[in-house]
């Protein structure tokens, strides 16, 4: 599956158009819980948006999962409301361009 593909398939579960997710390249961080894990959205080395679990306790990184597969997984968890909260941000931004 091709960047374009991978990026289509994301904008369509989210219901947004591809063009909103072409301008950003950098890494976000969605949340931290009490523990210290952190959820970081960046891309990996194909270009694909993930999210990134890194653990608190021993600092390294425990999960990375597509982006797509993140949101139809997560259920009202705080880093799934920061992860649509960003994408709502950065499609704002994009639209006003």
């Amino acid at each position: 599956m091709t960047k374009s593909n991978r990026l289509r398939e994301l904008a369509d579960v989210l219901g947004v158009p591809v063009a909103a997710f072409r301008n950003s390249k950098e890494c976000y961080h969605l949340h931290v819980d009490p523990a210290g894990t952190r959820w970081i959205l960046t891309l990996d080395a194909q270009g694909k948006p993930i999210v990134r679990r890194n653990s608190g306790d021993d600092g390294q990184t425990s999960v990375e999962e597509c982006a797509f597969l993140f949101l139809r997984r997560e259920e009202e968890t705080p880093q799934r409301n920061a992860l649509i909260a960003l994408i709502e941000r950065l499609l704002t931004t994009q639209l006003k361009n």
